[in-house]
């Protein structure tokens, strides 16, 4: 859901955490800042030093997923190690 207001702090990190996979422009105008790239990568920077984080890009922020890998068999090799 787009913010009306600028989020800042926890709530800004939370919204751009969020949305990162969407694309740097989407981000920011969910989080409030309408196109002002530059304000809310500085407010992203200032929330992350808060909590101890060094935050260079919005790619910080995204959580690599393991990928599951299907259609592989894993079955004993004879019935006495089931």
């Amino acid at each position: 859901m787009k913010s009306t207001i600028k989020l800042h702090g926890i709530e800004l990190l939370d919204c751009a955490q969020a949305n990162a996979k969407l694309g740097l422009l989407t981000t920011v105008q969910q989080c409030g800042y309408g196109n002002n790239i530059l304000a809310f990568q500085k407010e992203l920077q200032k929330a992350g030093s808060e909590i101890g984080i060094q935050i260079s890009s919005l790619q910080d922020l995204m959580l690599e997923t393991p990928k599951i890998e299907r259609g592989r068999d894993f079955s004993p090799d004879t019935s006495e190690q089931i």
